[in-house]
């Protein structure tokens, strides 16, 4: 029988533990079909050694459900920062990490003179190419430096180019939390024996940082202009497709954190957006000579997207929304500036005294429905070339008013 580790192997499957199990907080043992018990088991063992005091349990009915519970305001370092800091490895490659580390710290050595010294050392033999593969990695992340010299290479450790500051090391505590791929800069935290205590943060959403590795592949194949092949996983399906596209831009929702990229489909010729969390593996393609114009497109149609809907073909006309809202202008002015604010590039006229009219055109219009909701008790009448839309809000209302035993 195998036994139990806490190293992870593939970041995909603990991503989709942690967030299905974990983050979502709504599954228990029974929920969990895809493998026998003791996967499950193993897997939850895994992530109570990461997240520690975080975990948190409740009973519904006759199931145990378990999940994380964070005041994101309060932690100093986003505690799902601990998966990524996992990865398998065998005892020979931790024992060739520290010789190889060791051997040149002082020296630059070919590769068979290396071999040498660390089976000397060691006591253990090493194949050549072995210790070379090694190296090779280790020169990708950064940590050896590679030179010719006659007909052979050799490697020695690379200087330490960026010299950490107090200064930078503040820096470093505001963007591990502020910004994404963070765990780079907990890494350099951790390296440097230090920990925030300067910065916390209101609005932090810490889930995110689980679909990282796919946000890294979509930014580079934006930057080189090429097209990715990707896993797609439906939540409610849960059926996987395979789409072949051009990622084109990132959007983030301001109220969730919640993280879309935005491509063009090379088989149904259109944009669409997808979830983050839905992606499960990202290949990068092709480059796409005509990326520059359809950057150009998406930027002319981003002022008709008032969320991510860019709406199907069949659909080609834009759609209107109208709502009269009433505004006391002497103590509400702040009413005015937000719907200025946030209105996306809709347009606010006054009609009256206190009465003012907010028109917006876009693609989709259900996709604004949950911000018009936030006028509540402002909106005077709300009209739209979308019956389905106007029809919703007003039995939305209805429903409402009936709860509270409102004459509506």
């Amino acid at each position: 029988m195998a036994e139990f580790s806490e190293l992870v192997k593939k970041f995909d499957k603990i991503r989709d533990y942690m967030r299905d199990f974990y983050v979502y907080g709504f599954k228990s043992r029974t929920d969990f079909t895809k493998k026998s018990a003791r996967t499950y088991d193993n897997e939850k063992r895994r992530i109570e050694s990461y997240m520690g005091e975080y975990m948190k349990w409740s009973s519904a009915s006759t199931r145990k459900i378990s999940f994380i519970s964070v005041d994101c305001a309060k932690i100093p370092v986003n505690p799902l920062y601990a998966a990524w800091k996992s990865k398998s490895f065998t005892a020979n490659d931790i024992m060739l990490h520290f010789y190889i580390l060791d051997i040149l710290t002082e020296k630059q050595l070919p590769v068979d003179e290396l071999t040498d010294m660390i089976c000397e050392k060691s006591e253990v033999t090493f194949d050549v190419q072995t210790v070379r593969n090694k190296c090779s990695e280790y020169v990708r992340l950064g940590m050896l430096t590679q030179e010719k010299q006659g007909k052979a290479f050799v490697y020695g450790i690379s200087p330490q180019n960026v010299p950490i500051s107090p200064e930078l090391l503040s820096a470093v505590k505001y963007f591990q939390s502020a910004c994404p791929f963070g765990e780079i800069g907990s890494y350099i935290l951790d390296n440097e024996n230090e920990r925030n205590s300067i910065f916390s943060f209101k609005h932090h959403y810490i889930a995110h940082t689980l679909e990282n590795n796919v946000l890294f592949e979509l930014l580079a194949a934006i930057r080189q202009s090429r097209a990715v092949i990707f896993e797609n996983q439906s939540e409610r399906t849960g059926n996987t497709v395979t789409v072949n596209a051009l990622p084109l831009k990132i959007f983030v929702s301001a109220a969730t954190g919640r993280r879309f990229v935005c491509m063009y489909s090379l088989k149904t010729r259109r944009f669409t957006n997808f979830r983050l969390d839905y992606i499960k593996t990202v290949v990068l393609d092709e480059i796409v000579d005509f990326a520059p114009e359809l950057k150009e497109k998406l930027n002319n149609n981003l002022s008709k997207v008032w969320g991510v809907s860019f709406r199907g073909k069949e659909n080609s006309r834009l759609e209107i929304i109208c709502m009269r809202l009433r505004i006391n202008e002497e103590t509400e002015q702040y009413i005015i500036e937000r719907v200025n604010r946030e209105g996306q590039g809709g347009e606010l006229t006054k009609l009256e005294d206190n009465i003012f009219l907010f028109t917006k055109e876009m693609f989709d219009s259900t996709d604004i429905s949950p911000w018009l909701k936030t006028f509540t008790g402002r909106i005077l009448a709300l009209e739209g070339t979308n019956e389905l839309v106007i029809n919703r809000f007003y039995d939305d209302m209805e429903r409402m008013a009936k709860m509270y035993g409102i004459v509506f």
